[in-house]
């Protein structure tokens, strides 16, 4: 085995290039993947450390109306012997230098149970937060970015206006996720505005029979504080988060798939590789052969070069996975954090499971790409075998097989998408069984569009000759078109997909902001959702702005039979149905205004319908101010604020039982057609300068401006995966193409001998290079089209529940078409060069 491996192995000294050029593409391929995964996983770990600080070891929460409600439910059930519970006043705050934070007010005494560092948090004296009014403690994480000490103080705004606290410092080490402050309940009730009110008890229930226990000692408690135990509700603990979770994991899949691409794409390189070196090697292989080395120990030989290619690879892709994940997950944690929760997270940890699982997956992939090549090499019995045309015949028979089973996978993979089969998953393998199929088709296509082209250029000797070449290397130049189609493709398809949700965006945006101006509390996109400005500032901005007319619209968050949903309340202008996106309606258009007026019917947004399985004219049952009722969804409106979608209320159904919510999450006015918006700004902004809390005044054009950069950065990475993938099908192409002219060198050395000239051999590389590249490009628009559609029809329906208007961007496409030309013909530059140059005895003396 010994000799077999060293005779084997002799061509890595003579060829390194081609080694190089496969050891670079499976660099790339796995650290793209282990980088996406590593910048996924420390997302996740962010999200779940701030769940556990947050929620504990609670089973159950006790949660009420927006608004919370009165700790005296809290006293009630401990007097009646309910020791297993928490109260907690939580909400977003923001630091002085607009950071927000969420702000966690616990009671220190019955915090054991549920979170120990929440209690006594390294060597802080818990005591110190009950004994010294306006204390907080921070996460240690904030103490070494700040160079802040024990007892600094630091200005916070809050629901409860703008507030100096006194910040305490917790020694000890650990790991936490710099945004969870932690102080007790006196001094989060005063700094969030909940003066006498809780946002919810934690709880620990063992079992159903606990639980329906504790569901009657709150009914009892609730009455007995002067509560309706209609408006409270027990809920498991993560209920609240699910949607977020399950968002979030969409995402993640999302950018896992792409990642997986590049991957798929350097398999296509080390198989052109493998075959290549078995071509190039058959004089060895049959001087083996006649040595008396069996077929086991030549397909070992094979596989074992492959497995050292993929494992040089994986190892250096891992080290340029870690150093690549550090640049992807700022990106990655902002993403999330637009979009589903914050996620404060700035490095990665490697993990040595998902080290070992890239390992395992580079390696395999090289080895399933080698099995082909091996098995083939394994065929060479002796010097009748020797030469490429009989494993040419083979490979064009080989093709027509893997034609016929490429319609199967085609075929299958349609029918999981139509189906539906296995959700997101399935959506996403329905997917790879598309393009693979496409994939192994394409040779078969190529060669007869290779012949279809030599036959029309019969009467140009040198045309006829490339694309002859071509046919007659199609186990070469199959692999690499296949692998520039399909980054080309995933570019185009993502390019369908960016651009019809950008679009769609736009004209959503177009369509949602009808004010002339916005009152809006000044915080991070994060917590803009739960920051409030007071009601009564109604009138004083109708007065100062001279709007005639004025919109509020408040976020709240509520139980209902569907789960914890969040709730958009608004007073509307009077003509907001004519801008609103209805995409079905329970009924005539004309009565709907007079339907929600009722205060029986709701609106709710495309995602939210996705997500809950609603269409117009079912049933909602939602948890509003004086009990549960049960409302109508009397239409279905496309609305791109939350992937989580929300329903809309009226402010007067909302709290036609009850109190309205506290406070308003953001103003909207209307000017007169005549009026000055600039002068009407400078009246607002002096106003507003002397009130508390702050708020700004925006423009729509600004608001619009944020949406889109938010839209920006959620594709950020998926731009960077495109480009990446790319330079993976470039490396592939240039590998092939070199793999390609150094097979024919005797041709070209006989055509050199024939009077051909340096530069007519360069001519017919680059007529190779460019054919390649050519029918790449054309077989990459159907297919690019025909898999953004399914993205946006499929993947993101299923993912995020979201809709859009499909476009065709032309100039995109029209730029990967260039982008794909320019690849092929600047990979053909250096074998036409080097074939160009080639040394004309020792070619002409190859036996082929």
């Amino acid at each position: 085995m010994n000799l077999v491996w060293r005779a084997w192995m002799r061509d890595w000294r003579r060829r390194p290039l081609q080694r190089v050029l496969t050891l670079l593409g499976v660099v790339i391929a796995v650290a793209v993947v282990l980088a996406v995964d590593l910048a996924n996983q420390s997302a996740q770990r962010a999200f779940d450390r701030s769940m556990e600080t947050v929620a504990g070891t609670a089973t159950h929460q006790v949660l009420g109306p927006p608004q919370g409600f009165a700790e005296a439910v809290y006293a009630e059930l401990r007097t009646a012997g309910q020791r297993e519970t928490a109260p907690v006043v939580e909400g977003a705050a923001r630091l002085e230098d607009g950071r927000s934070i969420y702000l966690l007010g616990v009671d220190p005494f019955a915090e054991g149970p549920f979170r120990g560092g929440a209690s006594d948090i390294g060597a802080a004296p818990v005591q110190r937060l009950l004994s010294e009014p306006g204390t907080v403690l921070p996460p240690r994480q904030w103490f070494a970015e700040q160079d802040a000490a024990d007892g600094d103080r630091v200005e916070l705004r809050a629901g409860g206006g703008r507030h100096a606290v006194r910040v305490l410092a917790a020694d000890g080490a650990g790991e936490d996720d710099g945004r969870v402050w932690v102080t007790d309940i006196a001094t989060a009730q005063i700094l969030l505005g909940r003066d006498g009110r809780l946002d919810r008890i934690d709880l620990r229930l063992e079992d159903a029979e606990a639980q329906r226990a504790m569901e009657r000692a709150l009914e009892q408690a609730a009455g007995a504080a002067g509560v309706n135990p209609e408006e409270l509700e027990i809920v498991a603990s993560g209920a609240r988060d699910q949607a977020s979770r399950e968002l979030a994991r969409a995402f993640r899949i999302n950018l896992t798939a792409m990642s997986l691409l590049a991957l798929l794409i350097a398999a296509f390189l080390v198989y052109n590789t493998q075959t290549f070196s078995v071509l190039r090697r058959r004089e060895v292989l049959s001087s083996l052969r006649l040595l008396g080395v069996g077929r086991g120990r030549v397909v070992a030989v094979v596989l074992l070069e492959a497995a050292l290619v993929g494992l040089i690879g994986t190892l250096l892709g891992a080290l340029a996975g870690v150093a690549l994940a550090q640049a992807l997950v700022a990106q990655v944690a902002q993403t999330v954090t637009d979009h589903f929760f914050v996620a404060a997270v700035t490095q990665v940890t490697p993990r040595p499971l998902a080290l070992l699982a890239v390992l395992v997956l580079g390696v395999g992939v090289a080895l399933l790409a080698a099995l082909a090549p091996a098995l083939e090499a394994a065929r060479h019995a002796g010097p009748s075998a020797q030469g490429a045309g009989g494993g040419e015949l083979r490979a064009r028979r080989r093709v027509q097989r893997v034609a016929a089973a490429s319609l199967i996978l085609l075929a299958a993979g349609t029918l999981i998408l139509i189906s539906a089969l296995g959700g997101l998953p399935g959506a996403f393998f329905g997917l790879f069984l598309l393009i693979a199929g496409f994939v192994l088709l394409l040779p078969w296509i190529l060669a007869w569009a290779l012949r279809g082209l030599a036959v029309a250029s019969a009467g140009r000797t040198l045309t006829r000759i490339g694309l002859r070449s071509l046919e007659r290397s199609l186990s070469r130049s199959g692999p690499a078109v296949s692998a520039l189609t399909l980054a080309l493709a995933a570019t185009i398809a993502v390019s369908v997909m960016v651009g019809s949700f950008r679009g769609s965006v736009e004209q959503w945006l177009g369509q949602a902001l009808t004010s002339d101006l916005y009152v809006t509390p000044v915080a991070p996109a994060a917590a803009r959702e739960s920051a409030r400005l007071p009601q009564d500032w109604a009138g004083p901005l109708l007065s100062e702005s001279g709007a005639e007319s004025l919109s509020t619209g408040t976020t709240v968050e509520t139980g209902s039979d569907a789960g914890r949903v969040e709730l958009f309340v608004v007073r509307p202008h009077h003509d907001w149905l004519e801008h609103l996106p209805l995409l079905e309606m329970d009924g005539p258009r004309d009565g709907l205004a007079d339907r929600l007026a009722a205060g029986d019917a709701v609106l709710v947004t495309e995602p939210f319908a996705a997500h809950h399985d609603l269409q117009a004219g079912d049933g909602l049952e939602l948890a509003v101010p004086g009990g549960r009722r049960a409302f109508t969804v009397a239409g279905v409106y496309r609305d791109y604020a939350t992937p989580q979608g929300r329903v809309m209320i009226p402010h007067a159904a909302y709290a036609r039982d009850g109190p309205a919510p506290e406070g308003v999450g953001s103003f909207g006015l209307v000017l007169p057609p005549d009026a000055d918006p600039e002068a009407a700004v400078e009246r607002l902004e002096a106003w507003l300068a002397q009130r508390e809390p702050a708020a700004i005044v925006t423009r729509p054009e600004a608001l619009e401006r944020e949406s889109m950069a938010i839209f920006d950065r959620t594709f950020a990475v998926t731009h960077l995966l495109r480009v990446i993938t790319l330079v993976v099908a470039f490396i592939a192409i240039l590998g092939a193409l070199m793999a390609l002219q150094m097979e024919r060198a005797r041709e070209f050395a006989t055509l050199r001998s024939l009077g051909l000239e340096p530069r007519g051999v360069r001519g017919l590389v680059l007529l190779q290079g460019g054919v390649l590249g050519l029918f790449a490009v054309l077989a990459a628009i159907p297919a690019g089209l025909g898999m953004g559609w399914i993205l946006i029809e499929v993947i993101n329906r299923q993912a995020f529940g979201w809709g859009m208007d499909l476009r065709w961007p032309g100039r995109e496409v029209a730029g990967t078409v260039a982008v794909g030309m320019v690849a092929a013909l600047l990979a053909s530059l250096w074998p036409a060069w080097r074939m160009a140059r080639m040394r004309l005895l020792p070619a002409l003396r190859e036996v082929t």
